[in-house]
């Protein structure tokens, strides 16, 4: 990872490197009593270099993990649960030299279990506070040696079980915001999917997969309004499966769906990323081709009509073939979108009276202003 490179692109890493600053932050706070402690000479100050060393090393070491995308390889790619270790171990550390000032230590340690409710259970984070109260309890027989005489057992006792009581009560509640954060990004996901799915339904054709007549008339639409305005031309050519009754007649329902959808997917492919194929009704199907002339739409008929000749279709004897009749229509300025559609459909039943499995171009006759 070279100097310089921008954050990682992905959003949930991104997330985490937030998250990890927002620890960072506070550090940067509980900084302040180390500061008013050295101050008034409660503390040494090789506690708060001690300190300060500490947190930048280990911040640094998660936020280079994080930033590497080395902790994707963990069950948890924002070690959540390591970075509360570590802002637990410095707190009781710095605890041991804070006096009377010990208190506010205590409280930041509950401020680390609210950290917790981003990712961790409320399991993890109850076992995590029972630890670090047994943890607490064990620094006392050091705090006593450090401090001699001015050791009050019985201050410390009250700190103690204050924390103890408290602790775990604000494990659970961080617990139960995490379970329901989570609850409801799930409910979110299954929001998402199902609006995809009814934007689906909108937008699509439900046997073929290709668009359907109301959305691709608003797509024709803001086309006719870009073209007007000065943005080239377009074409639409209109598809009608040849002799299609009679699939269904001699083979059934099942064969003429077969046969829908592999008509479909032999054309998408051949298509740009811009062209529109939709199922126009029943075995019609409408091909919207912008920014492009009548010869273009020819050249893209005549590869249709191509890979349809060598077509097979699942169910279907090997030697059955589809061929499709099709009118072309260019649009021309201020030309509204029935008429347009009126005048493939006309090209589309000539192309039936001169055989079938054939192409036929729309004329266009401009009205006379008078």
């Amino acid at each position: 990872m070279t100097p310089g490179t921008a954050l990682p692109v992905d959003s949930h890493q991104q997330l985490r490197i937030r998250r990890l600053l927002m620890s960072v932050a506070m550090y940067v706070l509980s900084a302040v009593p180390q500061g008013v402690s050295l101050y008034n000479g409660i503390s040494p100050a090789w506690v708060m270099y001690t300190w300060a060393a500490y947190a930048v090393v280990f911040n640094l070491g998660f936020y280079l993990a994080i930033r590497s995308n080395f902790s994707l390889r963990f069950r948890d790619p924002s070690m959540t649960m390591a970075q509360m270790v570590a802002a637990i171990i410095l707190v009781l550390f710095t605890q041991l030299y804070a006096g009377e000032a010990r208190g506010a230590y205590l409280v930041v340690l509950v401020i680390i279990m609210v950290f917790g409710c981003f990712k961790l259970h409320t399991r993890q984070l109850l076992i995590l506070s029972l630890l670090t109260i047994l943890a607490y309890a064990l620094t006392m027989p050091l705090v006593r040696e450090i401090e001699g005489e001015r050791f009050n057992l019985a201050v410390e006792v009250i700190l103690w079980c204050s924390f103890s009581a408290f602790l775990p009560f604000i494990s659970i509640l961080g617990g139960s915001i995490s379970d329901l954060r989570k609850k409801l990004m799930a409910s979110n996901a299954q929001l998402q999917e199902v609006l995809q799915q009814v934007t689906e339904l909108a937008t699509h054709d439900e046997l073929t997969g290709v668009y359907n007549r109301r959305y691709l008339l608003e797509m024709l639409g803001h086309e006719k309004n870009r073209t007007d305005r000065g943005g080239g031309g377009f074409c639409v050519c209109l598809f009608d499966l040849d002799h299609f009754k009679r699939v269904n007649d001699n083979y059934g329902h099942a064969a003429g769906d077969t046969v829908l959808k592999t008509f479909a997917a032999t054309i998408e492919p051949l298509l740009r990323s811009t062209d529109f194929l939709a199922r126009y009704g029943g075995e019609e199907f409408l091909l919207f081709l912008p920014q492009t002339s009548l010869e273009m739409a020819q050249h893209c008929i005549k590869r249709i009509q191509e890979a349809l000749a060598g077509t097979r279709f699942e169910g279907l004897p090997p030697d059955f073939r589809v061929t499709a009749s099709i009118g072309v229509a260019q649009y021309y300025l201020q030309e509204g979108i029935p008429g347009l559609i009126e005048r493939s459909d006309k090209a589309l039943y000539r192309a039936k009276q001169n055989g079938r499995n054939r192409m036929e171009l729309a004329p266009f006759t401009r009205p006379i202003l008078i």
